[in-house]
């Protein structure tokens, strides 16, 4: 499983490709999500999860579609990771 910095670092480039977001464009671990600079809507969000579920070949299920979870790259790298390990287990 990778680091969770690399985590971190793969979740900020499907961010950057999804939402067209140019290389001057500053993506932090604690960079807020929704109401921030990035202000992600529902779409987003969704697309946002797809991409994520097929880079890290997980499931991210409808009730944890929430802030807790998409608050920043942090808590979604945070989020990966718990459910990688989770599915390594199986």
């Amino acid at each position: 499983m990778p680091s969770h910095q690399n985590l971190v670092e793969r979740i900020v480039e499907i961010l950057r490709r999804d939402l067209k977001l140019g290389p001057e464009f500053t993506i932090a671990p604690d960079t807020a999500l929704f109401g921030g600079d990035l202000d992600l809507d529902s779409l987003d969000a969704l697309l946002l999860a797809q991409s994520i579920e097929k880079e890290f070949n997980i499931k991210i299920p409808s009730e944890a579609m929430g802030p807790e979870i998409f608050a920043t790259t942090q808590t979604l790298g945070e989020f990966v990771s718990a459910q990688s390990s989770a599915q390594e287990a199986l």
